[in-house]
């Protein structure tokens, strides 16, 4: 029972990388905290929170560098210019995008279209920030940029000192410390599977106990054919006291009583 156990559990902790590794490879990305740095020609810089898309693919180990543009039309709930073509350029082009009016998906996959590295939502009127998620699976299997939002001041910020127009630049910088619960679910999920493995388990080995016991026994019409010898004090056969039952049965000639299938309530097997 023990190495059954140790063979659950085994199975179980495989269970559970699979699970994780399957997590982690599932959109190629994972939600995670992420910073926007800000640069200007003369050197001025600023550090923003932002809250990345819950689509998409994740930002890159080093950061995803850009010349930040203005969407037109700015809410990008339909199809944007797209960035300059400068020969001489190098560098992606990051788009800035209004929040409201239509899904965020739909924005995100009109400034890919356009031919953008990544997009930057904004907030309107207030400074929360937001998991931008995706409820069409149609539109998030076309989605292959990353995104982030940022609030309304932090948009105000780079409009006026970090865009391409202003000679500035933008670096989207990852965090890959992940969420409590990207550990925390995986690990519940492989727990329950595991009490659930044990108990099917138990019981299971209950009713195979439970079956090899009733096959070990006799019936009922085979105990009452069994003839009955009533034990009496001064038989013969005491010197069998500390001896075998077999042999104690034999040498008195008798065959086992009905009580002898039951030892708890035999006299006889109480001497013995």
């Amino acid at each position: 029972m023990l190495l059954s156990l140790g063979m659950l559990m085994l199975s179980a902790t495989q269970i559970y990388t699979i699970f994780t590794v399957q997590l982690f490879a599932f959109l190629n990305l994972l939600p995670v905290e992420a910073d926007i740095s800000a640069y200007t020609f003369d050197n001025k810089t600023g550090n923003f929170d932002d809250l990345p898309a819950r689509f998409g693919y994740r930002l890159p180990s080093d950061g995803l560098k850009g010349f930040l543009i203005g969407a037109r039309p700015e809410n990008a709930c339909e199809p944007i210019d797209p960035p300059p073509i400068r020969d001489n350029l190098t560098g992606a082009f990051i788009v800035l995008i209004k929040r409201f009016d239509c899904n965020f998906d739909i924005k995100v996959l009109n400034a890919q279209k356009a031919g953008y590295k990544s997009a930057i939502v904004h907030n309107v009127d207030s400074d929360d920030l937001i998991s931008m998620g995706s409820n069409d699976l149609d539109i998030l299997k076309q989605i292959d940029i990353p995104s982030v939002f940022v609030s309304e001041e932090t948009a105000n910020s780079l409009k006026e000192d970090y865009t391409y127009d202003k000679g500035g630049h933008v670096v989207l910088m990852p965090d890959f410390s992940l969420p409590l619960e990207y550990y925390l679910i995986p690990f519940l999920i492989t727990v329950g599977i595991c009490l659930i493995l044990i108990v099917v388990f138990m019981i299971t080995k209950f009713v195979q106990d439970r079956h090899r016991a009733r096959r070990s026994r006799l019936r009922k019409d085979q105990l009452k054919k069994l003839p009955i010898h009533k034990y009496k004090k001064g038989m013969e056969g005491k010197s069998y006291r500390h001896g075998n039952l077999d042999s104690f049965v034999l040498s008195m000639g008798m065959a086992l009583s009905s009580c002898c299938v039951m030892p708890r309530s035999c006299y006889i097997c109480e001497l013995l």
